[in-house]
């Protein structure tokens, strides 16, 4: 056991492995890098438990779990499983059986602390599209109030202002704006064009998933505060891709998710409101907490029996991410998507829907090639070098994203791909 712990502690992620450690002997993860190791990310790519015969670039829809994630999980559904006759029943916010009536204050506070929230402010949700429609649903809209989104919001972020449109008479304006974006400017000159004195939310991607794009959140969330405007980002594709900061943003309601760049399990996600917000949101999905407000992230994720050993993962990978760095993680993510974008750029056959302005971009890119639809791109992409991208349709190509278990090796010969292609 002792050469064991040793070895696993060498690796760089001390506690955190070892408490994936239980019942049988696991193989020690292979070894972390230190800061100045010239192997630093292939290391850390050794950390995943990605097929080495595969190369996956859609971490935009569903991440890769790092093995510290995945082996955190299994022993705590492997605890249930063996231990549940231990459950005293004595106290729900101690006692990890099942999610839903623990008030998660271990987890909330990492989370506020990942995103620069109290830890009051945060309510654990499934996913983005829950936290949507639970601040949809829970505030009051009176008919003719105005809802300002964009044209190229996720169904998940739209459905529940589409519903408070149909049924309280409310009103959803969807602002056109182009993809390719432009500029930051463009974005923020026709959003703040688009409110009235009737606008009462604004609801926009603070990084939209069909292109990429990085919007002026700040920017827009300081003129809607001006007006009176509820500010509420979709931060489906952010968390884990850039940096997240609520406070500097200045928004009343960030909504996220862990599954997808933080390699999280499915079903994690959170819902940040403002303390100064979040009083006046009615409960959706009511348990004995509905009306009580001690605790108002508490109100929103007490919500009926949920899975605990999902949220032993996502908090796995949030000491993970912290391991690494966050801010190595978003450098490494913006370098070698900019990589892929600039060897693109080249070929005059390619078309990049993501932003011409770098700035707006990280490590998501949207690009066709001429005479292609994204399908005949995607199957090109497999049947040449197993790599998965995803098809945008017959328009916009694939959606290709870049992230700390991919490489330099791996995006050049995407270009190589693509420049045969064409």
């Amino acid at each position: 056991m002792t050469s064991r712990r040793r070895a696993i502690q060498s690796i760089g992620l001390g506690a955190l492995a070892l408490s994936t450690i239980s019942g049988s002997v696991k193989a020690a993860a292979p070894e972390m890098p230190v800061a100045d190791d010239p192997l630093f990310w292939n290391k850390v790519r050794d950390q995943f438990m990605l097929s080495k015969d595969k190369v996956f670039f859609n971490p935009g829809t569903v991440g890769a779990m790092p093995r510290v994630v995945f082996d955190k999980m299994v022993e705590h559904l492997r605890y249930i499983a063996t231990d549940v006759a231990d459950w005293e029943y004595k106290n729900d916010n101690a006692e990890e059986f099942i999610s839903g009536y623990n008030n998660l204050l271990g987890i909330r506070t990492k989370v506020a602390t990942l995103i620069n929230g109290t830890t009051a402010e945060i309510a654990m949700t499934d996913n983005v599209t829950n936290g949507m429609s639970y601040v949809a649903n829970g505030i009051t809209l009176q008919p003719g109030d105005e809802i300002i989104t964009t044209n190229q919001e996720h169904g998940g972020g739209l459905g529940g202002w589409q519903v408070k449109e149909k049924r309280y008479g409310a009103v959803l304006k969807m602002v056109e704006i182009p993809k390719p974006i432009q500029s930051s400017q463009q974005v923020y000159d026709l959003m703040v064009k688009a409110m009235t004195p009737k606008t009462k939310v604004l609801m926009i991607s603070h990084q939209i998933t069909g292109s990429g794009a990085i919007v002026p959140a700040k920017e827009l969330c300081a003129e809607a505060s001006r007006r009176g405007i509820l500010s509420i980002l979709d931060g489906a594709q952010t968390v884990g891709q850039i940096k997240v900061d609520v406070k500097d943003l200045g928004c009343d309601v960030y909504l996220g998710c862990f599954h997808k760049w933080m390699g999280a399990p499915a079903g994690t996600g959170f819902m940040y409101v403002k303390a100064d917000k979040i009083k006046d949101i009615w409960t959706t999905v009511a348990s004995y907490r509905w009306n009580q407000h001690e605790d108002e992230g508490f109100r929103f994720t007490q919500r009926g029996t949920g899975n605990f050993p999902v949220l032993k993962g996502l908090e796995a990978s949030i000491d993970f991410h912290n391991e690494i760095g966050p801010d190595k993680v978003y450098a490494r993510i913006k370098f070698l998507g900019e990589r892929l974008r600039t060897g693109l750029s080249k070929n005059k056959k390619v078309k990049i829907f993501s932003p011409a302005e770098e700035s707006m971009c990280a490590g998501i890119s949207v690009y066709s090639v001429e005479g292609k639809t994204g399908a005949q791109m995607q199957e090109t992409y497999w049947t040449k070098a197993r790599m998965r991208p995803r098809s945008q349709g017959d328009t916009w190509g694939v959606r290709h994203c870049t992230h700390i278990f991919n490489s330099v090796e791996e995006i050049d010969k995407a270009i190589e791909i693509v420049n045969g292609m064409s």
